[in-house]
């Protein structure tokens, strides 16, 4: 593929999905390119991952523990860098 691409990409999508990235966007202080940008570099990094794959080795890692117990520190996982990234960096006292 030879042409010059100039980083611009125009995308139709339904208006409830526009309203919401929309939203995310301004709830996050971004944009809605900002937004999509890191949606498509997530897509690029993940392109060769089988996501079932990774779920055996989780599951093949974690047996003997319950599976309530695994899903519940998946979860607690989740939930702590999820609001690691709503919350502001901690700021450095002046010392």
């Amino acid at each position: 593929m030879s042409r010059a691409f100039n980083g611009q990409i125009h995308v139709r999508v339904p208006a409830s999905l526009h309203e919401e990235v929309a939203k995310e966007a301004f709830d996050r202080g971004g944009s809605i390119s900002g937004i999509l940008a890191q949606a498509l570099t997530v897509r690029q990094a993940l392109r060769n991952v089988d996501p079932w794959k990774s779920i055996e080795e989780v599951q093949s890692a974690n047996r003997g523990v319950p599976t309530a117990e695994v899903e519940s520190a998946v979860a607690k996982a989740v939930k702590a860098v999820r609001k690691a990234r709503r919350e502001p960096p901690a700021k450095k006292a002046n010392i």
